[in-house]
C-alpha cells in the first residue's frame, strides 16, 4: 500500500495527471484499515489542488466523507445533497453550529460523553481542544480542571474559553483567584493545581501532554528523578484522581500507558495518527549532539524554502543560537523599524530576540515579555 500511496502522491505533480486514477488510489487506501491514514493524506493534498479534480468533484466529495474529514465537506463543497447535510448535522459540535467534528473527534467525544475515562495519543493537528469545548457546550459539567504545561498556554486556553463560555462558567487561571461560582473551569499549570485547596468535586479533569508525567532519560542513560516539574505534575495527577469523577489525558506519539489500571482506574486508550493536514517528512542521519551538522543541514534546507518558514527548537537558547547562525550564513533580511529600535532601547541591543528581529527573523517562546 505504501507503493500505491507514493505513486499517487508523485502523480499529482505530473503533467499527464489522471484525477480518476488518483481518486481510485484513495478509495483503495481508505478501504484498508492499515492504509486508511495514507488515503486521508492524499485527500488533503487533493483538496489543495482542487482545480485538477474539476471533472470528478462528486467522487472527491464522496472520498472526503469516506475518510471522515467532515469539516472539509462543509468548507470545500457548495453542492451538498440532503444526505451530506444530514451527515454535517450529525457531526455538528454542541458549542457551535458552524463547527463540525471529524470522525475521530466524534469518537473521543462520544466516549467522554458516556462517562468513560480516555487516554488519547494523537497528532497536534487532530483538534483535541474542540472536544473539551464540546463537552462544556453540553452544559452538563459543573466543574472541570484543565492542566497545561505552561503559563502561556494557560492564558491562551483561558482566552478561548472566556470568549465561548464566559457567560456560563467562571474561568479560573491563577492561584489567587477566588472561585465564586458553582460552575467553574480551572485552567492551570501543575504547580498552580497543587497550590489551590478548593479543587474538589470535579466532574472531569484534562491533562495536556500527559507524557510529561514520565521522568526524562539523560544522555548518560540515567533517569533524571530530580525534575521538579515532573514531580509537580505527578502530585497534581494524584490529587485530581482523588477528587474527580472522570479524566481525559492527551498527548502525541504514545504507544501505551501503564499504571492506571493497577491503581484501579479503568480507561480507554486510543492511539491514532488521524491528521487533518498533509505532511512531507524528511529524516536526516545526524547525531543528537552534533550541533554543527544540524546547523549546516538547516542552512541547506533554508535555502530551498520559499516564503514564510517556521523552525521549531527545543529551547529559547537553542532558538537564539539558530537565528544567529542563519544570519551569519546570509539568511534573513535586514529591516529597520520604530519597533525594532524600541526593543533595542528598552531591552538589549545584543539580545537574541533583538538581533533576530533586525534581520527579519522572529523568535517566539513562552517567557517572551508581553
Amino acid at each position: 500500500m505504501t507503493r500505491v500511496y507514493e505513486q499517487a502522491k508523485r502523480s499529482l505533480q505530473e503533467e499527464d495527471f489522471s484525477s480518476f486514477k488518483y481518486l481510485s488510489a484513495i478509495n483503495r487506501l481508505l478501504s484498508n484499515p492499515v492504509s486508511h491514514d495514507k488515503g486521508r493524506d492524499l485527500i488533503v493534498r487533493a483538496l489543495d489542488a482542487r482545480e485538477r479534480f474539476s471533472g470528478h468533484t462528486t467522487i472527491l466529495k464522496n472520498m472526503v466523507r469516506k475518510s471522515g474529514l467532515f469539516p472539509y465537506l462543509k468548507k470545500e463543497f457548495a453542492d451538498l445533497t440532503p444526505d451530506d447535510l444530514r451527515v454535517l448535522d450529525l457531526y455538528r459540535t454542541p458549542f457551535s453550529d458552524s463547527f463540525v467534528f471529524h470522525s475521530m473527534q466524534f469518537r473521543i467525544f462520544d466516549l467522554l460523553k458516556a462517562g468513560q475515562n480516555v487516554v488519547l495519543s494523537a497528532p497536534t493537528s487532530m483538534g483535541k481542544s474542540a472536544i473539551v469545548d464540546s463537552l462544556l457546550g453540553l452544559g452538563t459539567l459543573q466543574r472541570l480542571v484543565i492542566v497545561v504545561p505552561t503559563v502561556a498556554l494557560a492564558d491562551e486556553t483561558r482566552r478561548r474559553l472566556q470568549e465561548r463560555f464566559g457567560d456560563q462558567y467562571q474561568i479560573i487561571h491563577h492561584s489567587s483567584q477566588v472561585r465564586h461560582s458553582d460552575q467553574a473551569v480551572y485552567v492551570l499549570t501543575q504547580e498552580r493545581v497543587n497550590e489551590r485547596d478548593d479543587i474538589v468535586d470535579i466532574d472531569l479533569f484534562v491533562i495536556d501532554e500527559f507524557y510529561k508525567l514520565a521522568f526524562r532519560q539523560l544522555k548518560s542513560g540515567s533517569v533524571d528523578h530530580q525534575d521538579e516539574r515532573v514531580i509537580e505534575l505527578n502530585i497534581a495527577l494524584s490529587k485530581l484522581l482523588k477528587v474527580s469523577k472522570q479524566f481525559y489525558l492527551t498527548g502525541p506519539f504514545v504507544n501505551s500507558i501503564r499504571g492506571l489500571e493497577r491503581l484501579g482506574y479503568s480507561h480507554t486508550f486510543v492511539s491514532t495518527d488521524f491528521n487533518t493536514v498533509a505532511l512531507d517528512i524528511q529524516t536526516f542521519s545526524i547525531k543528537a549532539n552534533d550541533d554543527e551538522a544540524k546547523i549546516n543541514e538547516l542552512a541547506e534546507i533554508a535555502r530551498a524554502c520559499v516564503g514564510a518558514t517556521i523552525i521549531y527548537c527545543k529551547s529559547p537558547t537553542v532558538a537564539g543560537k539558530v537565528a544567529r547562525e542563519l544570519i551569519r550564513l546570509g539568511h534573513g533580511t535586514p529591516a529597520e523599524s520604530p519597533h525594532n529600535e524600541w526593543v533595542s532601547k528598552e531591552f538589549d541591543a545584543d539580545w537574541d530576540y533583538t538581533v533576530a528581529l533586525k534581520n527579519g527573523i522572529g523568535l517566539h517562546f513562552g517567557a517572551l515579555p508581553k
